[in-house]
Order: C-alpha cells, then sequence, then structure tokens
C-alpha cells in the first residue's frame, strides 16, 4: 500500500467513529497493520488485498455443520458465531476495508431494515467462494453452494451477495460488525457488512445447514471475495 492508501485509510477510521447512527463506509475500529506487497497488493492484518484484480481473500476455517445457520461468516468471538458457517480471522473493520479497497460502495438510497425484513436489498455486487485443500487437490465453491443443503429448496445460483458496510452502533458508538462480528448473513441482518440481496432461509430457521460436501468443523478454509467484471 503506498503512503496515500494508508493515510485514507486511516482517515475513513476517524471519520466514521465521529459518526454514529450511520450506515460505514470506512472502518471504524481494530485494523491490523497495512503491508505493502507489490504490485498493488497489500496485507490488512490477515486479510490479502489485489486492488487491480478487485478481489480480496482471508483465511479461516469451517465453524458450524449440520445445524441451524443464519450467517456466512463471523469473527472469531462474534455474537452469532453458534449459526455462522465460517469463522474468518478478520475484525469488522478489517472485513469492510478490504471491501472498500476494491471498489465496493454502499448505495446512498439504502433505506434502514430490520433483521428479517423480506424486501430485497439494494447495492453493488459482490461474488463470494470458498477454498480448501483435500490433499493435493483445492476444491473451490460458491458461497451459496457452500450454505445449501437439501431441506433448503433454495437453488444456490438464486442467490446474490451485496455490500452493505455495517452501521455504527448507536448503543456502543462503535463499528457494529466489530461488536457483533457479524462479516457475511443472510438474514437481512444490517450490522453484516455483506448480505444476501433477497435473504435466504428467512421464515424457515433451520433450512439452512451447509453443504456436506465441506471439510470438518475445525477445518481450515480461504474465503474469497471478488467484484465481478463491468461493476462500479
Amino acid at each position: 500500500m503506498n503512503r496515500r492508501d494508508c493515510l485514507l485509510a486511516a482517515l475513513g477510521i476517524a471519520v466514521a467513529t465521529c459518526c454514529p447512527l450511520a450506515y460505514a463506509q470506512k472502518p471504524a475500529g481494530p485494523v491490523g497493520e497495512l503491508k505493502p506487497l507489490g504490485d498493488d497488493r497489500f496485507q490488512i492484518g490477515r486479510i490479502v488485498v489485489d486492488k487491480r484484480a478487485r478481489t480480496f481473500t482471508v483465511p479461516g476455517r469451517v465453524q458450524v455443520l449440520g445445524k441451524p445457520l443464519e450467517y456466512l461468516a463471523t469473527s472469531p468471538g462474534g455474537m452469532k458465531a453458534y449459526e455462522a458457517l465460517l469463522e474468518l480471522d478478520a475484525t469488522g473493520s478489517e472485513f469492510n476495508l478490504a471491501c472498500i479497497l476494491v471498489g465496493l460502495e454502499r448505495p446512498p438510497n439504502q433505506e434502514a431494515f430490520q433483521r428479517y425484513s423480506r424486501e430485497p436489498l439494494q447495492g453493488q455486487r459482490a461474488a463470494i467462494y470458498i477454498a480448501w485443500a483435500e490433499g493435493a487437490t483445492r476444491r473451490k465453491l460458491s458461497a451459496a453452494e457452500a450454505l445449501m443443503n437439501p431441506q433448503s429448496g433454495v437453488k444456490a445460483e438464486s442467490i446474490e451477495w451485496v455490500y452493505l458496510g455495517s452501521l455504527l452502533s448507536k448503543a456502543e458508538g462503535q463499528f457494529a460488525a466489530d461488536v457483533t462480528g457479524t462479516l457475511i448473513g443472510f438474514v437481512h441482518d444490517p450490522t453484516s457488512v455483506l448480505e444476501s440481496v433477497g435473504g435466504v432461509g428467512i421464515g424457515a430457521y433451520g433450512s439452512v445447514q451447509g453443504n456436506k460436501a465441506l471439510p470438518a468443523v475445525g477445518s481450515a478454509i480461504e474465503l474469497i471475495v471478488e467484484v465481478p467484471p463491468g461493476k462500479k
């Protein structure tokens, strides 16, 4: 990361911290060391960002399988860890900053909504994948495929993901994704950084329990976020 990017990131943290009750467009909490890796690539904590390719990767592990899910991923110790498929090695602010640096922006016309709202969410789309090693073979599924199981009754190809940017907590005055640990949800939780556009499993708790093709709980995975070609 060049000096300008570092200064912008630091400024973003300060601005977001001073603006409670708003959707965050800048990180507002703990952010690990920013390390330049060359060729428009850099590291934020354990996240590796490729600005030119508009993609980033986060290491983590399978957290819950065979039980009701409402989140794709949380930070370690997140409040919703018991119903999140994955645990990622990133804070909410680190994850949000990575989203911003690959060009994701929250739409200015996004209206406030409550958890379990059934209205489709507006905003910039992101593609999400999960990869892991099986011996010498690298396996990769879309995030939607990783979530789906026969009882869900939902086709993976119908699921899209949108950037929200989380909120600043009214009670805590902190970035909500840092307080709750919710990074990626699919039941329309406004504290998530990324969410599903139409919601998944809303009103059918327990229908989403993860794909049995995933490795066992505790197995190492890598989450990949991309901005699809042609997106601003």
